[in-house]
């Protein structure tokens, strides 16, 4: 027996959620609302709202999970009418939950075939695309109120403090490959000291290897 989107969406926001310090509005309202199942394939639709790594297309990147994802973009205060950039935007639920916020959304994704699935799921959505390598961002648009890393990095690349506006902020998760533990931070245009957020796991970003990035 299939399970109820609707319903196991309204269930994982009440038990994970909620329960678990994500407090903005706005992306709770844009969480309940937009079906995750959209922006998967279609095996791992009934599995949308589950506590467990999804494939992301078959390069071994996995979907973040539902929390992974609120805590994210909770993290980077994103502001309506904003301009954000989202590098590694996969399939673009987190590009969707941006635009559904009421931000201007700029997905960056290096896998034509989930960029293809993103361009679809997010048709009616403030989102443009961009196909290509990740390790430069998206200067010909830039700056950005605010960037996204929707994976883990071993370093902040060169573009993450360039690309933002003075007062912007950037939200990543920093680690080595396949580590067990890497911390989410946060920092700002300023050239401030980065903060860190907190402790998680996800898959590396391709194209952002320590070769095409230096340490801040």
């Amino acid at each position: 027996m299939s399970l109820d989107p609707e319903l196991t969406r309204k269930n994982i926001m009440q038990s994970q959620v909620v329960p678990n310090r994500v407090t903005n509005p706005d992306l709770l309202a844009a969480m309940r609302m937009l079906p995750r199942e959209r922006f998967l394939d279609a095996p791992y639709q009934e599995f949308a709202y589950s506590d467990h790594p999804i494939p992301l297309g078959t390069s071994g990147r996995r979907c973040l999970l539902p929390l992974q994802a609120a805590w994210l973009i909770q993290a980077l205060e994103a502001g309506r009418g904003e301009r954000v950039l989202v590098v590694g935007a996969g399939t673009g639920y987190e590009a969707a939950l941006l635009a559904d916020m009421g931000c201007k959304v700029h997905a960056l994704e290096s896998d034509p075939i989930l960029a293809a699935i993103g361009r679809e799921a997010t048709a009616a959505a403030n989102v443009v695309w961009q196909v290509r390598g990740l390790a430069a961002g998206w200067p010909e648009e830039a700056p950005f109120a605010r960037i996204l890393f929707c994976g883990a990095v071993t370093h902040i690349p060169a573009f993450g403090r360039q690309q933002l506006t003075r007062e912007g902020q950037l939200v990543a998760v920093v680690g080595q490959p396949n580590a067990p533990v890497m911390h989410a931070i946060r920092l700002s245009g300023s050239g401030g000291p980065e903060e860190r957020l907190f402790e998680t796991v996800v898959t590396s970003l391709p194209d952002l290897s320590p070769a095409a990035a230096f340490e801040i």
